[in-house]
């Protein structure tokens, strides 16, 4: 049953007690809990419509049947938390992409979905699909679409011609983007020689050869860009190439950016990659706006829509202790919200694994037999392994949910696309260092948009055995005749069991939900409460 809060009264006293039960246990806030208020104006232009895909992933190639299984022996524990946001109404566009799709080629007699040749170390040298790969993509969920990734890294039309017409072939229907190549930006300095024109002038001539070869299908439909966000001689990031006219040719349907704001792939960039830095909201602004936001400009400005084709936390498969704790759901939430109130079209989470070659520093590595050390940001460990042991859900799964529910759900399951977000103003008195707030916009346009719901993000960590007692804030929200208050939580910021991770009071370690589902019941200007570490959706009523 939904939990019920105690009826108000005009006294601050009754403001002040509440009782809220989860998973982590029972906590009170009482009048100690500081007092602040929160605008409900927009502190930034209110975004565009929002769609069903917002919420997307992209899975590492080579780890296909590790993820997903084969056509005829799905991977339940993936396929289960698919469904989960499904019922919520998202449409998750999945991308078969990252470093080994530039190392893919198509077999058509090869049986087994996807093979992998390696050293027996864990190393990847080429991941080998077949024409099980694409029919798997019926077991999905109905509704959702996929990219057609083709390698790029090899430099061979046959290879990337030979995948997009083995795709279109077998699954035209399902096909939402094609994409060549993934971060060119880490390609040897020697293929293109810095040259922006080059890559694209490469680009065009194999983009368009596969369009013939599509007859035409892929025309129109291409991600473009694809790159990092680190500094490389190549600059292909979106706002280089469309002024260099990388879709003169009318081919690009959506640019492409990679975002990894922290890395273990060497000691110094791993020291920093820490839960503190990861949940700076200040440190995610800067970020996002300064090495995202230019490119996400240049593509509005030229009338085409933006994505992060590919993003986590922390680059080179994560950093136990940080990506693999409940921080990385503050974080997951707190960087998609950003990203959608700047008008990206979809944010694709990464899942993968660690990969040998990506560099000889790197933190993470396959396990000792050369099975995959899955990627701690992952949402899950899809099968039981030497390095990460049993399969299992990781605590950031609760984030999708959280974004589901409030950026797409009309709260009967249904799919709603038209929901608008804005940044809100951090309270005064409160740090933004710790703190993220996001309205979200709703209604007919002839009536005017209205504040349907709010995010309310308090990232200040709280660690497991923190001296200090865990603080509460208490926020004025405006105006409302009364509200459901759904929230995410755990014990700390630093907890890794899944169990003790709840969205709305549920869990989901092994996929399915346990527990009962917690609703908190505001009545008219009752306020909200929020602990540190602690994130909540608040839907008001109409």
């Amino acid at each position: 049953m939904p939990i019920m809060k105690s009826n108000p009264s005009s006294s601050t006293v009754a403001y002040c007690v509440l009782g809220v039960v989860a998973a982590a246990g029972a906590v009170a806030a009482r009048c100690s809990a500081p007092h602040y208020s929160l605008s409900r104006e927009p502190a930034s232009p209110i975004s565009q419509p929002l769609g069903p895909q917002f919420v997307s992933y992209s899975f590492e190639p080579a780890f296909w049947i590790e993820f997903f299984g084969e056509p005829d022996s799905p991977r339940n524990l993936t396929f289960t938390l698919l469904n989960h946001l499904h019922e919520r109404g998202a449409r998750p566009i999945i991308r078969a992409g990252g470093i080994t799709m530039d190392s893919m080629v198509f077999d058509g007699r090869q049986k087994a979905s996807v093979v992998r040749t390696e050293d027996g170390k864990g190393g990847i040298y080429r991941t080998t699909v077949g024409p099980a790969f694409y029919r798997q993509w019926d077991t999905f969920p109905p509704g959702t679409r996929f990219v057609s990734t083709l390698n790029f890294g090899n430099a061979s039309l046959d290879i990337a011609r030979g995948l997009a017409a083995a795709s279109y072939q077998l699954q035209r229907d399902k096909i939402a983007y094609y994409e060549l190549g993934n971060e060119p930006t880490n390609y040897p300095s020697s293929r293109w020689n810095g040259s922006t024109a080059a890559y694209i002038a490469q680009w065009q001539h194999f983009t368009g050869e596969i369009d013939a070869a599509t007859h035409n299908d892929s025309h129109g439909r291409w991600w473009a860009s694809s790159a990092t966000t680190d500094i490389t001689p190549l600059r292909v990031r979106p706002s280089d190439l469309i002024p260099a006219g990388v879709n003169s040719t009318g081919q690009v349907g959506q640019y492409s950016i990679h975002s990894y704001a922290f890395a273990t792939c060497d000691p110094a960039r791993a020291a920093r990659a820490t839960i503190a830095n990861l949940l700076n909201h200040t440190l995610v602004l800067h970020y996002v706006d300064t090495e995202i936001l230019p490119s996400a400009q240049a593509a509005m400005a030229a009338g085409a829509g933006w994505i992060i084709g590919e993003f986590n936390s922390v680059a080179c498969s994560g950093k136990p202790g940080v990506s693999d704790t409940f921080a990385q759901a503050l974080w997951a939430a707190a960087a998609s919200l950003a990203y959608a109130a700047r008008n990206a079209s979809a944010v694709h989470a990464h899942q993968g694994a660690a990969l040998r070659f990506q560099s000889d520093q790197q933190l993470n590595a396959p396990g000792d037999d050369g099975s995959p050390g899955f990627s701690s940001y992952s949402l899950l460990y899809p099968v039981d392994s030497s390095k990460r042991g049993e399969a299992r859900v990781l605590p950031v799964f609760v984030s999708q949910l959280l974004l589901a529910e409030a950026l797409i759900d009309d709260g009967n399951g249904g799919v709603v696309g038209g929901y608008r977000i804005a940044a809100l103003d951090t309270p005064e008195g409160l740090s933004q260092d710790g703190f993220a707030a996001y309205g979200i916009f709703g209604g007919a346009a002839a009536g005017g948009l209205k504040l349907a719901k709010m995010v309310i993000l308090n990232t200040k960590p709280y660690y497991a055995g923190q001296d200090a007692a865990r603080g509460t804030v208490s926020l004025d929200i405006g105006k409302h005749k009364g509200a459901a208050v759904k929230r995410m939580t755990a014990p700390s910021v630093d907890e890794t069991d899944t169990a003790k991770v709840t969205w709305a009071g549920q869990s989901f370690r092994n996929g399915n939900a346990v527990g009962h589902v917690s609703v908190e019941r505001l009545r008219a200007r009752e306020r909200v409460l929020l602990r540190d570490s602690e994130a909540v959706l608040v839907t008001f009523e109409e």
